[in-house]
């Protein structure tokens, strides 16, 4: 049997250099698809304390980096388009609660851990390029129904915040995500290029 290169992606759903890190992370699997993997998506909270329903994204920034606003969007607009990455800020109205989408993740994971990552960046992508309120429940089912192929009468509504029991990783060395951890050895931080995160695949094949 082929060996898989296990690929743990410490992240959470609405962190933009999450997003921007997981789309250099799938060009690099794109340009070393001769290898298998095994994608193990862990769930990191940027914001424990979220109100349920979310709050509006604008006050969120505000109460988060004040008059650094600005300076923080243009760094990650001009992250995004130096890699030809879609991102729309300007769409998103609502910084949500993430906590039962992690929990939808974790149970797509029990069947298929590949999927669940792919789940997890279809909710990425539909939030930062196309501004989708990815609170809706009705949203929210019908695009675990097209990666939860396994259980069907899952849907967002009936997923209970409890049901992520998964326990996290030892995250005390970590001050910011994402963060990927290659065969649980060899760890890359922040949003890197795809180049360096291809070097770090090529290391983990060698493992």
């Amino acid at each position: 049997m082929e060996k898989k290169i296990n690929i743990k992606i410490v992240a959470d759903i609405v962190c933009p250099w999450c997003f921007i890190g997981c789309n250099h992370l799938n060009a690099s699997l794109k340009s070393r698809n001769f290898y298998k993997y095994e994608i193990d998506w862990q769930p990191f909270y940027l914001n424990p304390t979220m109100p349920s329903n979310g709050i509006d994204r604008k006050q969120y920034l505000k109460n988060k980096f004040g008059s650094q606003v600005n300076l923080i969007e243009s760094q990650i607009l001009n992250a995004a388009e130096n890699y030809n990455i879609k991102i729309n800020l300007e769409k998103i109205n609502t910084t949500p609660n993430t906590r039962k989408i992690h929990s939808a993740i974790s149970i797509i994971k029990k069947y298929n851990l590949n999927k669940s990552y792919d789940f997890a960046f279809k909710i990425m992508t539909d939030y930062f390029a196309n501004g989708k309120d990815i609170r809706n429940e009705t949203y929210l089912s019908k695009t675990i129904a097209k990666f939860n192929t396994h259980n069907k009468h899952i849907t967002f509504g009936n997923i209970n915040n409890t049901e992520n029991k998964e326990p996290f990783l030892n995250f005390d060395f970590i001050n910011g995500v994402p963060v990927f951890i290659f065969n649980d050895k060899w760890t890359l931080n922040g949003a890197q290029a795809p180049k360096v995160i291809e070097t770090i695949i090529d290391i983990a094949a060698k493992d």
